[in-house]
Formats: structure tokens, C-alpha cells, sequence
């Protein structure tokens, strides 16, 4: 743009807050040349001060007769977010129907942080080996460590701990004594995973992995777009296509963006990832600090990384030039953004790779229903790998019915005799099990046999769980912990009986019905303790567990070759949820848990129990029938108009005055109804919520269902604005979810 020094130039902000439009601020005279699209400043907003982005550069024309104040400061010399890449954010706003100032709030580190100062490095001890150490006596762990430092050259505080238990602290006295030379060097951030060799990366690709990588290979020399599910089942060596996809892209000089579910449950995959491409590698997830954070993105923004490793969030790496967004394990509903900004990684994954000609690779033992979709309609191209790496074959599943044992008391109704005989044979043969519940704490609920009632959660309209550990009654919705009551708060009985079942109860109980083993467990509450994950791993890895009781967490990404048997408890549990993917999400969950058997030399055995043997969603992942149950699922869903072949939007309304959110929920509906009917949209609702109250907040939704070419980006940003601000009025926030994954709340 041209400046006049005679006219004042104005730009459009946008702020990190949840409002659906820019403000308008005057450039100051003389600051002209400095303003661009993308760089950060400094504003008065409300009273305060505020650092925004600038999304456009533009004119008086753009107030409409009214006063702009002055920008307080340009921060930025060079933009801060490129312009390709606030496209990519502003297209994510619009298509979750989001305010842009939100989403940068959600993809740029700490928000927008006023100024990027350098934050100082964390420090560690340095150890090296005294050149002429004094004489005198060490310990045999002094010793030991002794030795791992002089043999190394040198190590860190961290390094020695994980060569040697205890070796920083022993390290210090030794340094104390003249045995070693300590210093203080920068702490690196890291993957937050060991360095593992990666043997995959010598071995030669198998004729399925060497035609996937041939077709992706083409993609990516073409440097425009492509979209690519690659259907493997478990073990057929689906992340060696990954990384060798990445080293084609990086011959191109461009990046790659490499999705994983949940970046603290893959530390198999970072260790290969970090052992093949060393200080080319960042990461981004929710485990790193503010700084850690900062330092990563900075990175990728430069340039100085070519491939970036992380969760959901790592979509909105601000990568100078994508080449290859990989998305592993594509079905996983932990993709799906849950507050905030409601995105899906996955099918962001596909915009940015429609909008930055970039190859996009989806993968998966069990797509998705949308994947599957996809391939059937020629969006995408299927790339399959049908065999397990090294001729292992897929592990035989049985199915046991749990119905006849519905009187049975305690463990005697959750342990079939089926399931013992086969954990006893496991164990005789020096083998490994894993027994698997998806539901986690000691009890489901707490229940009066007098009345029937449940102790309820005080903020929230959920039953309290269970959790012996802690010797409380926890919500898993708010946080909140209560001691056991001695009563009923209902009718003062004092029978109170912890029913249903936990991991915490499987453990006590597979731990007194098989006393020789040793027992661990991997759940959501063991991991909230810092290296608690690595140590259950560790334990696996070097063959110290016997049997590993979990929820879904072992079922993602982990490779025991020793274990061969794989129990589910309750296979039916997730098919009540009032969800119309909870079919499809049963069918995933089982065939990925029972992929983790039999995937070294020795065969592979798993048994489902369940109450409902006749579900198809259990009965064809038993047969190992991906094709088959999807066929099926999609003819389901294609008779209600549900996605892929339709599109849902639920809009969330929630407040502290239940009144007023259900009075806010009916004005929504009314002002939908007629814009909606004519688009061929269905409006659902307003209903309660079926968890109606979390966090003392009454939640209502209205869900509507379209066809699926609606164009969600274009028809509701203008309808939803002023209905946002009318109820916000009222003390109510309503939020939009695009595709909504989960209904509960």
C-alpha cells in the first residue's frame, strides 16, 4: 500500500477475546511505513491496554463517520503471524464459527503476548570428570556413577538420573569432593520422551509400505494437494510410512506437521521420531511451559525446524511452507477440541492442505466414518496395508456373554471363567495380559440400597465416583471431592454400597485372584503424577509387568511384543452413550485394544466380554470386519441424514439463572426457525442438556441438522452475532460446535 503522508491510514485488530469482530484504530504519523498485516500492537481498549494483531490495513471508509483512537505502539518490526497463515486462522474462525481473537488465542502461544522477550533458559548441573581426581574411597554408587561420567565425557543432571537411579544427588557429593567438575548449562527443551533406536528406519519397506510411499511420493513432488487415508491394521507399520513420507517432503524443502491424539501417550513414537531427525524436530503440546512453548513455535515460524510433533493444537504450526500434515490415529475423538475455539484437527488438517497445496495423510487401523466417506466418493485416495510387519497374524477374538452372570456378586460377575483360564494360561507361559475398562476410579457411584438415590455432585447433575486412593467421592466433570457420607442425605439410611466398577477396583481385584503377578495400572489419575506414564511403560518395556489393567490409554500407540492376551471387561460400555457415533467409537476402541496382542513371534488370543454379544459394532470387531461394520454404519446414518451425510451444529447455551438460559434458548430458536427451514435446515430443540447442570452453570442446546453441502462459514456468522450479544445480556453465553462430538454437555 501507498502512503500519503496528508491522509491518516487505519487498520483493522483483532483482540484475544470471544468477539465476533475487529476495531478499527488510526495509525500514528510517522509510524505508516512500520504497520503490516500480521504484526502486533499495542491498544487502548475498554480502559486498558491490550495487545491485538492487525488483520488489514485500510481507510477511513472503514469507521463509518465514527472517531478511531490511535494505535499506543507498533511491537513488531516484522509480522508476526504471515499472511498465509492468519488466512488459515481466519478461514478456522469462520468455519467453527468462532471469533477470529479467540482463535488466536488458541493457536498463538500464551495468546498474544505484548512483547516476545527471550525468557531465560532453565539451567541444569553439567558433570564431567576431574582430570585429576583426589584419592579416596567411593561408595559402589559412587562408583557407578563415576564411571557413567567419564565413559560419556560428560553428562547432565537429567541424563544421570535416567543412567543411574539416584545418580544426580550421588553426583553432587562427588562434585563436592573434587571426584567430578560441575556446570550450569541450558536445559534443551525436549520431546519429553528417551531417545529409542530406531531399528524400523534400517529395515527395508514391505511391498504395501512401497506402494503407499510410491503414490504419496508422486502427491508430494506435484506440491499440490492430495488427501490420502491409509487403512492399516494394527502392526502393519503405518508410522514407517509416516516418516518416510516426511523425508520425501523434506526433499522438497518444505515442512510437515505429524498429529498424534495425545503427545503424552506416544513416547514410542517421539523416541523414533527424535532418533531419526535429532534437532530437526519441534514439539507442541500442553506439557510444555509457557517459555518451552514459545521457544518451539518460534522455531517453526523460522524455519529452523522441518517437522513439528504434537496434539490437536500443533494444526496451527506456523510453518513457513507445508508440505505434509500426517494425522495418526485420524478416528480419535480426542481431536476434537472440546471448549473454546470447537475444532476438529483432522478436518482442519484438510483445509490447510486444500489452502496451502499441501498432501494430507490420514491414518488409522479403523477410519472414520467421514474417511471411509471420503474414499467412496473419490475426495480421497485409499492406501492400504492388510498385514502385520514380520507374517505376525491377527489375534483370535471370542466373545463371552455376561448376561448369565447378572446375579453374581463383587468380581465373580466380572470374571468369567473364560477370562480366568485364559489370564492362568497367559501367566504359565511366561506371557503378558492386558485387561481392559474404560471407566476409571474404584466405584461408578455411590448408592443408598434403602432409596435407591446416588450421591450427587453439588455443582453438577452427575453422580459422584468413587475413587479409593483418595478416600473420596470425586466428580469427573468439576473436580470437586467429598468425603463418603455415613447416610443418605435423601432418607438418613445408613446402606450406602459402592457399586459398578473402576480400574481402581479391577487392579485390587486381579491383584488378590492372581497373587503371584505383578500387577499395574495406566489410567487418566495415575498419569496426573509426573513420570508416573513412563514408569508404567518402562515397567512394560523391560518385561516387570505381568499384567496391565487400564483404560483406553492402553490401547494408543504401545508395542509389548510379550503380550498375547488381551480382556475386555465390559465391551458394551460405551454403546449406551447418548451419541449417534457411539457405535462406531465401540467398534474402534475394541479393535484398538485388541491390536495390541500378539504383535511379536507368539500368537495373540482376546476376549470381549459383554451384555450385548449381538451388537454388530461388537460382533464384526471380533471378526476383524472393518469393512463390513462400516458399510453398515454409513446405511444407518445415511437413512437419518447424520454425518458424513449431513451436518450437524449444536448451539450451547448456558447461564447461572436457569430461567434465563431457557428463555434465552426459546428467543434462539424463534429467530432460527424461518432462516433455517428455508436452507432445508432441521431445528432439534431447545431441550435441556442431557447433563443439564456442570459447574453450578444450567446448560440448554438446540441442534440442527442440514444437508451437507450447507455453507456453515457463510450462512451463520451473520445470523448467530447479534443473537450472541441479545443473550449475552441476560447473563447467558451461547457457543456454537460445528460437528459436534460430544452431546453430554
Amino acid at each position: 500500500m501507498t502512503f500519503s503522508p496528508s491522509v491518516p491510514v487505519f487498520v483493522e485488530v483483532a483482540v484475544p477475546l470471544p468477539i465476533d469482530h475487529p476495531f478499527t484504530y488510526r495509525v500514528p504519523l510517522g509510524e505508516e511505513r512500520r504497520v503490516q498485516v500480521g504484526v502486533r500492537v499495542l491498544i487502548p481498549f475498554g480502559g486498558r491496554k491490550m495487545t491485538g494483531l492487525v488483520t488489514a490495513i485500510t481507510d477511513a471508509s472503514a469507521l463509518g463517520g465514527r472517531d478511531a483512537k490511535d494505535l499506543l505502539a507498533i511491537l513488531d518490526e516484522t509480522p508476526y503471524v504471515s499472511g498465509h497463515h492468519l488466512a488459515f486462522l481466519s478461514e478456522t474462525a469462520r468455519e467453527c464459527l468462532a471469533p477470529l481473537g479467540e482463535t488466536l488465542r488458541a493457536a498463538l502461544p500464551r495468546g498474544l503476548p505484548r512483547r516476545e522477550a527471550p525468557a531465560a533458559p532453565r539451567m541444569e548441573a553439567f558433570y564431567r570428570a576431574s582430570p585429576s581426581p583426589p584419592e579416596g574411597p567411593m561408595t559402589p554408587k559412587q562408583r557407578q556413577v563415576h564411571d557413567a561420567v567419564r565413559e560419556a565425557g560428560g553428562l547432565t543432571s537429567s541424563d544421570l538420573s535416567l543412567r543411574v537411579p539416584g545418580g544426580a544427588e550421588v553426583a553432587k557429593r562427588l562434585a563436592a569432593k573434587g571426584f567430578l567438575i560441575v556446570s550450569l548449562r541450558p536445559r534443551p527443551v525436549t520431546l519429553h520422551a528417551a531417545s529409542l533406536p530406531d531399528l524400523a528406519g534400517d529395515l527395508s519397506p514391505t511391498p504395501g509400505q512401497e506402494a503407499a510411499l510410491a503414490r504419496i511420493g508422486v502427491a508430494v513432488a506435484s506440491g499440490r494437494h492430495a488427501a490420502f487415508v491409509l487403512h492399516g491394521v494394527t502392526g502393519s507399520g503405518k508410522t514407517e510410512v509416516y516418516l518416510r513420507a516426511v523425508e520425501q517432503v523434506r526433499a522438497t524443502g518444505r515442512q510437515a506437521i505429524f498429529l498424534v491424539p495425545e503427545i503424552a501417550l506416544t513416547p514410542q513414537l517421539l523416541g523414533r521420531v527424535r532418533s531419526r531427525f535429532r534437532d530437526g524436530v519441534a514439539v507442541l503440546h500442553s506439557g510444555l511451559t509457557p517459555a518451552e512453548r514459545s521457544s518451539q513455535w518460534r522455531k517453526i515460524r523460522d524455519g529452523e525446524v522441518f517437522l513439528c510433533v504434537g496434539a490437536r493444537s500443533a494444526i496451527f504450526s506456523p510453518f513457513p511452507s507445508v508440505g505434509l500434515v500426517v494425522v495418526d490415529e485420524e478416528h480419535d475423538a480426542a481431536y476434537k477440541q472440546e471448549d473454546g475455539v470447537r475444532y476438529q484437527a483432522r478436518d482442519l488438517a484438510l483445509l490447510r492442505g486444500r489452502m496451502e497445496e499441501a498432501v494430507v495423510l490420514l491414518g488409522s487401523a479403523t477410519p472414520s466414518a467421514e474417511s471411509f466417506h471420503r474414499v467412496r466418493t473419490g475426495t480421497a485416495t485409499l492406501l492400504t496395508l492388510p498385514e502385520r510387519i514380520g507374517g505376525s497374524g491377527m489375534p483370535e477374538i471370542s466373545v463371552v456373554d455376561l448376561k448369565e452372570r447378572a446375579d453374581r456378586r463383587g468380581a465373580d460377575r466380572y470374571f468369567s471363567p473364560e477370562l480366568e483360564a485364559a489370564i492362568d494360561a497367559t501367566l504359565a507361559r511366561g506371557e503378558k495380559a492386558m485387561l481392559f475398562l474404560n471407566r476409571r476410579g474404584f466405584a461408578a457411584a455411590l448408592m443408598c440400597l434403602e432409596c435407591g438415590t446416588t450421591v450427587q455432585c453439588r455443582n453438577c447433575q452427575v453422580a459422584l465416583t468413587y475413587h479409593r486412593e483418595h478416600e473420596a467421592l470425586l466428580c469427573h466433570y468439576c473436580n470437586v471431592k467429598r468425603k463418603e457420607p455415613e447416610s443418605c442425605a435423601k432418607c438418613g439410611g445408613h446402606k450406602l454400597a459402592q457399586v459398578g466398577i473402576g480400574t481402581e477396583r479391577l487392579l485390587s481385584w486381579v491383584s488378590k485372584r492372581w497373587k503371584e503377578a505383578r500387577v499395574a495400572r495406566l489410567d487418566s489419575d495415575v498419569t496426573r503424577k509426573r513420570g508416573a506414564y513412563g514408569e508404567v511403560l518402562s515397567g512394560m518395556q523391560r518385561g516387570e509387568v505381568d499384567i496391565l489393567v487400564g483404560t483406553q490409554m492402553i490401547a494408543k500407540g504401545h508395542d509389548f511384543p510379550e503380550v498375547t492376551f488381551v480382556g475386555v471387561l465390559l465391551a458394551d460400555l460405551s454403546l449406551s452413550f447418548p451419541d449417534f457415533r457411539a457405535s462406531e467409537r465401540t467398534f474402534q476402541i475394541l479393535t484398538q485394544v485388541a491390536g495390541r496382542s500378539g504383535r511379536g513371534d507368539r500368537p495373540g488370543k482376546v476376549l470381549f466380554q459383554t451384555m450385548a454379544p449381538e451388537s454388530p459394532a461388537i460382533r464384526k470387531a471380533a471378526e476383524h470386519d472393518y469393512a463390513g461394520f462400516m458399510e453398515n454404519e454409513l446405511a444407518a446414518r445415511e437413512a437419518m441424514g447424520y454425518p458424513p451425510f449431513g451436518r450437524m451444529l449444536l448451539l450451547r447455551l448456558s447461564g447461572a439463572k436457569q430461567d434465563a438460559v431457557r428463555e434465552a434458548a426459546d428467543l434462539v430458536t424463534g429467530a432460527l426457525s424461518g432462516p433455517m427451514s428455508a436452507h432445508g435446515v432441521r431445528l432439534l430443540g431447545p431441550a435441556p442438556s442431557p447433563i443439564a447442570r456442570v459447574k453450578r452453570r444450567f446448560h440448554y442446546q438446540i441442534l440442527l441438522v442440514a444437508p451437507p453441502d450447507l455453507p456453515v462459514g457463510d450462512l451463520f456468522p451473520d445470523l448467530l452475532r447479534p443473537l450472541r450479544e441479545r443473550v449475552r445480556k441476560s447473563g447467558v453465553r451461547l457457543e456454537a460446535d460445528v460437528d459436534p462430538y460430544q452431546m453430554m454437555v
